[in-house]
């Protein structure tokens, strides 16, 4: 069996490496940036024709939601409709249109989509 035995000058060095107020202090943490992105950004569609979009967002850590926190809107008033999955229907009038999606949890934080309608 082998027993070492530390020096005092060895014993008072680990206990002042280890003390609160020596300790290096750790790097803060970054700030939560939300993200929001969309897909598709531009679709050609005939009318009365459907298309999903779909939003991709972050969370903040530790944070997880029982439904993704986005909100669909048409930009134009005339411009077709979508539901709240993003299943968009475009309108019987040919045009260029917007599918918006907003964060509720960011609201300001958006993308949009242009929709042709031939």
């Amino acid at each position: 069996m082998l027993i070492r035995t530390l020096s005092a000058t060895s014993l008072l060095l680990a206990f002042a490496c280890t003390a609160p107020g020596n300790a290096v202090p750790t790097k803060p943490a970054e700030p939560f940036r939300p993200t929001l992105s969309l897909r598709p950004v531009a679709v050609s569609l005939a009318k009365g024709a459907t298309q999903v979009f779909q939003a991709e967002i972050n969370y903040p850590e530790g944070m997880r939601y029982m439904k993704q926190p986005v909100a669909w809107s048409v930009v134009e008033a005339e411009g077709g409709a979508i539901t709240g999955a993003g299943l968009y229907t475009a309108p019987a009038a040919a045009g260029v249109f917007h599918v918006k999606v907003v964060r509720e949890d960011f609201p300001e934080v958006s993308a949009t989509a242009t929709v042709t309608v031939k």
